[in-house]
């Protein structure tokens, strides 16, 4: 059978990664080539998003359109509180496309921020509300990185957790990419030649929406008795909970990665080659990371991981607000360099908590009588509500944090900081890492879902 909107590609017409035959006959070859595909869209999405956070290190202040700290942090703020808005708005209107139209239209807006970036950089004088409204667009960056976790769904569900490593890591080296592309510009020119940090971008938006639309499939969606698995994920407990994780771990690592070369800059008088080179990398170490947290958390289980990343970011936020108070520039670079490669350790650990916890339950309803096809359902539309609560919330809560950090409120936003891993290092323990003697058998296994 062949997909009618791309005739040389097969298709099936009922997707069923979980059969072994399927999945040999080309299955595995075409989920690969399409989550490699989205996750290309992502990485660039993210880049999108990310610019601003270089291009304030080159706009002037104090005489300039940024009138100081405040300017800076709004205009790097702006894009994670945008994506955060629009991306439920996104979900709901992209929701019934197949993975290449949504891939295709979500890396295609991207035109509009770029090119709107490149054309206000542009006029001298630009005043902030028409910079912070550019940046604003640049939002759109965090739907399309968003959009391509969603190609890991076609996998079996044994390797979805790597397949969604695969996309992570594509948008996180987004961040990296357009860092890199900072340092670039501030050793081999100067004057308004970073301009072409944010043109260089329209040549990777038109690539990765051109083989998209060309080498990506439809691929089925769930229906019948899957979908009366969905509904009900904003009424459940852990979502909730596991979504404060992925806040703490995910949304930090974001936070300080975007925040870092500002940091360094604002407050320690680094320049602008240093401060970039720092932040890549410390983005690569986290980037690099976070696969390593899944894979800890498939050995170690997800909540022991887990718990050991918050509790050595609690202790190295400590650290940060002690070198802070000290001026001690080397080593405040080097301890928030360590805080987010945990940061990111933590964010793989979570993900990998996640579809273990749903996963585990799925299989107590299932032994209790419940139908497996509703329950895994059900199981996948929990995971996807921790997915969308805890991105949103996490984009949130890094627009929160970029400013504090990066302003004059850097010790207090530490404190409270290292409040908020503590409550979720209690979490962790008091929920998903609670050790009892399990009845009869003389052991101490994980409760409530047996996850070591």
């Amino acid at each position: 059978m062949t997909n009618p909107s791309a005739p040389l590609r097969p298709k099936a017409e009922q997707w069923d990664a979980e059969d072994p035959g399927f999945w040999e006959r080309g299955g595995r070859h075409v989920a690969r080539r399409n989550l490699l595909l989205a996750a290309l869209g992502g990485h660039v999405g993210t880049s999108v998003r990310s610019m601003w956070a270089v291009l304030v290190l080159f706009l002037p202040a104090g005489d300039g359109p940024v009138t100081g700290p405040g300017g800076t942090s709004l205009l790097l703020a702006t894009p994670l509180v945008a994506g955060a808005v629009l991306r439920p708005f996104a979900e709901r209107a992209l929701g019934r496309l197949g993975g290449r139209d949504r891939t295709v239209v979500t890396t295609a807006a991207l035109t509009l921020p770029v090119l709107a970036a490149v054309y206000v950089l542009q006029q001298p004088g630009t005043p902030l509300w028409l910079l912070t409204a550019v940046a604003a667009t640049a939002g759109a960056g965090d739907v399309a990185a968003a959009s391509a976790a969603r190609a890991a769904a076609f996998f079996p569900r044994r390797a979805q957790g790597r397949a969604f490593a695969v996309a992570s890591a594509g948008g996180d080296l987004g961040v990296a990419t357009v860092q890199t592309a900072g340092v670039v510009a501030a050793v081999t020119a100067g004057g308004p030649s970073f301009i072409w940090i944010a043109a260089a971008h329209v040549p990777l938006v038109a690539l990765a929406a051109a083989l998209a639309a060309l080498r990506m499939d439809n691929l089925p969606v769930e229906q019948g008795a899957a979908a009366r698995g969905r509904g009900g994920a904003a009424r459940d407990p852990h979502v909730w909970g596991l979504s404060l994780l992925s806040l703490a771990t995910a949304g930090s690592f974001t936070a300080y990665g975007l925040a870092f070369g500002l940091i360094l800059r604002g407050g320690f008088d680094a320049s602008v080659p240093a401060a970039l080179a720092c932040a890549v990398l410390a983005t690569l170490l986290g980037t690099a990371a976070r696969p390593f947290g899944g894979l800890l958390a498939a050995r170690w289980g997800g909540a022991r991981v887990t718990l050991a990343s918050l509790v050595g970011m609690a202790a190295g936020t400590a650290a940060l607000a002690a070198a802070a108070a000290r001026g001690a520039a080397g080593v405040f670079a080097a301890v928030f360099t360590a805080v987010i490669v945990l940061a990111g350790l933590g964010a793989g650990a979570v993900a990998a908590l996640v579809p273990a916890v749903f996963a585990a339950r799925a299989g107590g309803a299932i032994l209790a009588g419940r139908d497996a096809t509703t329950a895994f359902a059900t199981a996948r539309d929990r995971s996807a509500g921790v997915a969308g609560l805890g991105g949103t919330a996490g984009a949130l809560a890094a627009a929160a944090i970029v400013p504090a950090v990066s302003g004059d409120s850097l010790l207090p936003a530490l404190w409270a900081l290292l409040g908020l891993y503590g409550v979720c290092a209690a979490l962790t323990c008091a929920v998903y890492a609670r050790k009892e003697r399990a009845p009869g058998r003389g052991v101490r296994t994980l409760i409530p879902y047996e996850l070591g």
